[in-house]
């Protein structure tokens, strides 16, 4: 459960823009409800000429900040084209909380429709605000679900709009997402996902039998002895060993634990153990799981994890409920391992996450209630395929995993797809360096030329 946060941002970026607020409506769909809640917001004027347009970039499930608007490949469109850069943080994400707890009936307000009117409506009050011309145009930005938000923004208020890009965008809602861990699969390489299939087939043998688990501790560092009894640990465990290969395809090229760095230890088959023997796939896996984890024993159990979901205060730097919440009543997406050809076994089945909903949110999220918000919720957006969308360009690397639920050729003459080969989630969002491959930066002289057309 990686979350689809876009590319991570530098540690070393420090926020220059100052915050800002906007009084936002609670519930847009109740008109007897007039509560309102401060939402945030930040505004880069640096390369603005009047007249020009405004580059929105959207929030997804992430604390707000400035830097894709400030360092980003967006504050370099912004300079070309002369735009005001704006960026709105999602509600009860960050600081923009429309209610004082996350109880389960005040997270009813936390959904797509909610969101997006929130964006149309900011969009027209900044109108107001900064006094912009009535013929101001706005792009809105979005990476991985604000991807999702951007398009659908697009395709549900067309006139708040000009156009969008969604980058790494998974419009496709999946309630079991077999699909991720192949082609998590095929991002490592043949050789590369070979042993780390026989790894974790060594592992289930392990599972088998109480010696196993005790070895599997010691192994892998766990922060408490493993009972091969308690089903849903097991599965919290076995998560956390695909944890950094599903981690290293989906932020390829930013991440220290890229594909070529754990493919690189799971390949060094000459190693040897501490006692001289040669190193087995375990052995490797384990040294793995080590270098991504700094050291750290793996805090696996499943109740804990409950315990973090069921915590209703609101933190921005804990975020959890908010995002497995949205997955329980809309998205799905749950990465499984249900898919006939997993290269990681087959120990984390779709009935795992529906007892998390069920027990984190309620009883009355079953499989049927959850697939069910899941068909709905694709056929008013229309998954892979909305009808009547235009003026988006989706953008997708094909080292990202989530790469198979997003839109991967032309829909229409006006709504584009670009594919890259060799980058991962959300790369062109990312302030380009001289080491960027020549796709990406080919990718984003294509955006230009396509915010050129939504411009005119």
């Amino acid at each position: 459960m990686y979350g689809m946060r876009g590319p991570p941002v530098p540690d070393n970026h420090i926020q220059t823009l100052p915050d800002n607020w906007f009084d936002q409506r609670v519930d847009h769909f109740n008109t007897s409800d007039t509560r309102t809640f401060k939402q945030r917001y930040f505004i880069n004027n640096k390369y603005y000429k009047t007249g020009g347009p405004v580059f929105l970039l959207v929030d997804g499930e992430n604390e707000g900040q400035d830097y894709f608007i400030t360092a980003g490949a967006l504050a370099g469109y912004a300079q070309r084209f002369g735009a005001l850069a704006v960026d709105l943080e999602h509600r009860y994400y960050g600081q923009s909380l429309p209610t004082e707890d996350l109880s389960i009936g005040n997270l009813r307000y936390l959904t797509v429709g909610q969101a997006l009117k929130d964006t149309e409506q900011f969009i027209g009050y900044l109108n107001r605000k900064l006094s912009l011309n009535n013929n101001t145009k706005w792009i809105a930005f979005g990476g991985s679900y604000a991807g999702n938000l951007v398009a659908f923004l697009r395709e549900k208020y067309p006139h708040a709009v000009a156009g969008s890009v969604a980058s790494s965008a998974p419009i496709q809602m999946t309630y079991d997402f077999n699909q991720y861990y192949p082609a998590v699969s095929q991002s490592l390489g043949t050789e590369c996902s070979k042993q780390v299939r026989e790894a974790f087939q060594l592992v289930v043998d392990q599972l088998k039998t109480p010696d196993g688990w005790l070895a599997i501790g010691k192994e892998f560092k766990l922060c408490t002895p493993l009972n091969g009894t308690d089903r849903d640990s097991v599965y919290r465990f076995m998560l956390s060993l695909m944890e950094p290969f599903a981690i290293s395809a989906q932020y390829d090229g930013r991440s220290p634990m890229g594909v070529h760095r754990v493919c690189s230890l799971m390949m060094t088959t000459d190693n040897r153990t501490d006692n001289g023997s040669k190193s087995s796939p375990v052995d490797r896996l384990a040294q793995v799981m080590t270098e991504y984890r700094k050291g750290n024993c793996i805090d696996y159990e499943y109740n804990k994890l409950i315990n973090v979901l069921k915590d209703i205060k609101p933190s921005p730097q804990a975020m959890f409920r908010q995002w497995f919440y949205q997955m329980c009543t809309e998205f799905g997406y749950f990465q499984t391992t249900d898919h006939s050809d997993s290269p990681f076994g087959h120990n984390v089945p779709i009935d795992h996450y529906v007892k998390i909903c069920s027990d984190a949110y309620g009883k009355q999220f079953t499989p049927d209630v959850i697939r069910k918000s899941v068909d709905r919720f694709n056929q008013y957006y229309g998954g892979a395929k909305p009808e009547n969308i235009t003026n988006v360009v989706f953008t997708n690397g094909a080292v990202d995993p989530w790469h198979v639920l997003s839109v991967l050729t032309d829909l229409n003459p006006t709504t584009r797809a670009i594919y890259m080969n060799s980058t991962s989630h959300g790369a062109e969002m990312l302030q380009p360096l001289p080491t960027d491959p020549q796709e990406l930066t080919d990718a984003r002289l294509a955006i230009e030329k396509q915010l050129q057309l939504f411009l005119q």
